[in-house]
């Protein structure tokens, strides 16, 4: 997807790339932009369309590879992050424009991700806990294990997440798959049915996050991940994060299509995870219903604590931006333990505390849902300027023109989807 360079001979050998050592800030990316509405879109447009729109799901999760690639990438290239890239190339109002766009997607991101955590709590517990109190105590732990278990403790109940939500959610389609022609066709065969450029828009634009994907610049940094010789361990590791996600994604649309699509029973966005999980207890039987709402609150928490650790980073680097901050003065601002970081990871699991209770979780999904599609064609565009306009000396190729044509694909693509998502939701 990108071009060459002659420096490229001279670049020193990175790290080997290996299946383990690839699950990583890869799919801690994975598992953090993996939320209640890829679960919910996924969900529907199974129940709707059966598997037809399989493909849509291998459409979003490639077109969120290219853009985490040249985010990556443009680290590597330069040693700074997108924003600080923004900063010093963009006009001021880019600024302005992004923080006041964070703050309001930090609302409405921890509002649907702690209501979704609720949900998922109260479903496993039978009610035990409820949903409201169970967003609460899912933001508080949040809270807790980011400040006292470091990136580390983090990174390790990530992966613990992410495989307990894999496994269960794969078992669950292996148990109730069928018809292995129509899904390869799916998969293989884009289709879109009369009345579902709706639903194809969703799907391609919910799967895998959005301001979630400015996360890998600074886990890369974590994990030392500086200068050319890592640039192909990236691109194997954002791989890898997105293939998982296109098999999660692929998943809970065949279960989907099992559970609802061919018994011909209609659903909408609200009913999709509590009425999963009835329809798997009639076909699995009890394994059904544990194994799917297990995976779907592994899904969601991991999505939590993947917000609550890396968007403060994201608010401590725009802090260092704005305050005209040296280098190292940016660098040390953007740790998990300076006090920038702590105060909007404070703020972060603040926030979405009063819509624990309002009782309204649609009316808090659709708020996440308009305002989350309003990110990714921005991303797209700036890097568009980035990645071919910004001149860098490290041996790391700018966008080929392939590149370039997926970047204004999405560009193109994302407006629609946020111009008929905020329509559809006014």
């Amino acid at each position: 997807m990108t071009g060459t360079t002659d420096a490229a001979a001279g670049r020193e050998q990175g790290p080997s790339v290996s299946f383990l050592k690839l699950a990583g800030p890869g799919l801690i990316v994975a598992a953090a932009g993996i939320g209640s509405g890829d679960v919910v879109s996924a969900t529907v447009g199974g129940a709707s369309y059966g598997v037809v729109l399989l493909w849509a799901i291998l459409v979003g999760a490639f077109f969120k590879f290219v853009l985490n690639e040249g985010i990556a990438r443009w680290q590597l290239a330069t040693g700074t992050t997108v924003l600080e890239g923004w900063a010093e190339h963009l006009p001021g109002w880019v600024k302005v424009y992004f923080g006041l766009y964070l703050v309001l997607w930090t609302v409405a991101v921890s509002a649907a991700l702690t209501n979704a955590t609720g949900l998922g709590i109260a479903n496993l517990t039978g009610g035990a806990i409820s949903q409201p109190w169970g967003a609460v105590l899912h933001s508080l732990f949040g809270f807790g294990f980011v400040i006292i278990g470091g990136y580390t403790g983090f990174e390790k109940l990530m992966k613990a997440l992410v495989a307990l939500m894999g496994f269960s959610i794969l078992i669950c389609a292996i148990l109730t798959f069928h018809q292995p022609g129509l899904t390869l066709r799916g998969l293989l065969l884009p289709v879109i049915p009369a009345g579902s450029g709706r639903q194809v828009l969703s799907l391609i634009g919910g799967i895998g996050g959005s301001i979630t994907i400015l996360s890998y610049n600074y886990w890369m940094r974590e994990e030392q991940m500086v200068g050319p010789r890592y640039l192909q361990y990236v691109r194997g590791d954002v791989a890898v994060a997105y293939l998982f996600t296109a098999i999660f994604g692929v998943s809970v649309m065949l279960i989907a299509n099992q559970a609802f699509f061919t018994a011909g029973v209609r659903i909408t966005d609200a009913q999709a995870v509590p009425k999963m999980a009835e329809m798997l207890g009639g076909i699995l039987g009890p394994f059904g219903v544990y194994a799917y709402s297990i995976g779907f609150w592994a899904a969601v928490f991991a999505s939590l604590l993947g917000v609550w650790q890396s968007v403060p980073y994201i608010y401590a680097d725009l802090y260092g931006i704005v305050r005209r901050a040296d280098a190292a003065t940016r660098a040390a601002a953007v740790k998990v333990t300076s006090v920038p970081y702590r105060l909007a990871l404070v703020f972060i699991t603040l926030a979405p505390m009063p819509f624990a209770f309002m009782r309204r979780p649609l009316f808090i999904i659709v708020t996440y849902t308009i305002v989350g599609s309003l990110f990714i064609p921005f991303l797209a565009a700036t890097l568009l300027y980035l990645n071919n306009k910004v001149r860098w000396s490290a041996p790391v190729p700018r966008n080929h023109w392939t590149t370039n044509a997926v970047l204004v694909l999405i560009l193109a693509l994302f407006v629609a989807v946020g111009a008929q998502e905020v329509i559809n939701a006014l």
